[in-house]
């Protein structure tokens, strides 16, 4: 099923080792009706770039969320483990409360001023491939019309063992970010979007061919971080709303591996 994509707001950040996380304050007061108050990182980031995102927009009020992430709010989580096991405190309650990935929908609603539902989806890796097909499911079955799909992930200092949490080995450049798509069924002078799989190489290989063209660009996973970047969990979303967010003209394909077997293909444009 094709969506219409009619607005992205894209934010990523690479973190420099020794350097602190940059603050988001005078950005949310761009997008945000209201100081938000006894938010986490992960939180100011659903609320960056979902604000981004909607900026100049009208929104319906049935607009549904959909916030996609590999980790999380990894920050109130680690907070709350410390408190219980390093220091033998109950946690503190908005500690405690935001370690729900559906905290940072709740701020997006209200921020938004909507009242359609409100999911989280988490999913190492595909996240974004992993939201996106609720969204279509919901689209096609007339749940929503109209939706705005993120993905949102947090880095957190220290450096090192933010690496060790995600797997990563040492020194590899990680960054934070917060994508988003308001996406339609229906909608003027958006871009389409779909998402396709394949079981194998060999069928994804043909897709490919058929679609090569000058104006078609091809992107994998694989090309995170080549050119320069950090890396989080999911370049797919951030290679997606960076080529939105920069109106890039053309087609966009982009290629990443399922959950176990085969491929995952996003194609953006015609």
């Amino acid at each position: 099923m094709k969506l219409q994509v009619v607005s992205a707001g894209h934010y990523l950040h690479t973190l420099r080792e020794g350097e602190p996380l940059p603050d988001l304050t005078s950005t949310l007061k761009q997008v945000c009706s209201e100081r938000p108050r006894r938010v986490d990182r992960f939180i100011e980031l659903a609320l960056l770039g979902s604000g981004l995102c909607a900026r100049g927009r009208q929104l319906k009020p049935g607009c549904g969320i959909y916030l996609g992430s590999g980790f999380g709010p990894m920050g109130s989580n680690a907070a709350v483990q410390e408190q219980l096991l390093r220091d033998q405190e109950c946690p503190k309650p908005f500690d405690f409360m935001n370690i729900l990935g559906a905290s940072a929908g709740f701020h997006v609603v209200k921020n938004l001023k909507l009242a359609g539902q409100n999911l989280f989806i988490s999913r190492r890796g595909a996240s974004l491939e992993a939201a996106l097909a609720v969204v279509q499911a919901d689209m096609q079955l007339g749940i929503v019309s109209q939706a705005l799909l993120g993905v949102v992930e947090e880095a957190t200092l220290p450096l090192d063992q933010h690496r060790q949490r995600q797997g990563l080995l040492p020194d590899t450049p990680v960054a934070e970010g917060s994508h988003w798509l308001l996406l339609e069924k229906y909608a003027d002078g958006g871009k389409s979007l779909c998402s396709m799989k394949f079981k194998d190489r060999t069928g994804l290989d043909v897709y490919l061919h058929a679609h090569q063209a000058p104006s078609v660009r091809m992107q994998s996973a694989e090309d995170w971080g080549m050119s320069g970047d950090g890396i989080h969990d999911n370049p797919q979303a951030a290679l997606l709303t960076g080529f939105l967010a920069a109106d890039e003209k053309g087609t966009l394909l982009l290629v990443g591996r399922g959950a176990g077997e085969g491929y995952t293909l996003l194609h953006l444009g015609p």
